[in-house]
């Protein structure tokens, strides 16, 4: 502004250029303003729509690492249930071998060892890996199993063979009487 000192202007068009000059410096500044908030506006959405997105994908490696979580949960619980039923069959398995073996050395009659074994697998259990025997309910008791066995051959002798001796030197008739002459 220093210029228009120095031509000789009238006071009037100094006036009028002092003010055109501030209208234009005036624009200019904000249309500079302007264009640097749009410039920070821009940056600014560019920088929430990189914020979204990474947010979305944070959420989704999430939902997939909570889902796989669950999947391992679920095979864990499959194979678990598997162990147990593995388990529980080896020790049935266990159990009624023993009561097979016990009830075959009581009878050599097949159908009178299989009632045997029921009834003697129905008493036995596995515990610790030892075979313990449990009474009515199914509660351990301190019985052994020869306890079990002389229970078993007191409530249910009819299925126990007997001593299958012929006596002292005795020998078998052959179901004939033989007539003296």
């Amino acid at each position: 502004m220093d210029f228009l000192n120095e031509v000789e202007v009238d006071d009037e068009v100094k006036k009028q250029l002092a003010e055109k000059f501030k209208e234009t410096l005036d624009k200019t500044v904000e249309e500079r303003i302007a264009h640097e908030v749009s410039g920070l506006k821009s940056k600014n959405d560019e920088l929430l729509a990189e914020k979204k997105a990474m947010q979305r994908a944070k959420e989704e490696a999430d939902a997939k690492a909570r889902d796989e979580k669950e999947r391992q949960a679920k095979e864990a619980d499959v194979l678990r249930q598997k162990i147990d039923e593995m388990n529980n069959q080896v020790s049935l398995q266990k159990v009624q071998t023993e009561a097979a073996k016990v009830a075959s050395s009581l009878t050599k009659d097949v159908s009178k060892a299989r009632l045997l074994e029921e009834r003697l697998s129905q008493r036995l259990t596995l515990m610790d890996g030892e075979i313990r025997v449990t009474d009515e309910s199914g509660q351990l008791t301190v019985s052994s199993i020869e306890d079990l066995v002389l229970s078993v051959k007191n409530d249910f002798p009819f299925l126990i063979d007997g001593i299958q001796a012929t006596g002292g030197g005795a020998t078998r008739s052959q179901g004939r009487a033989e007539a003296d002459v």
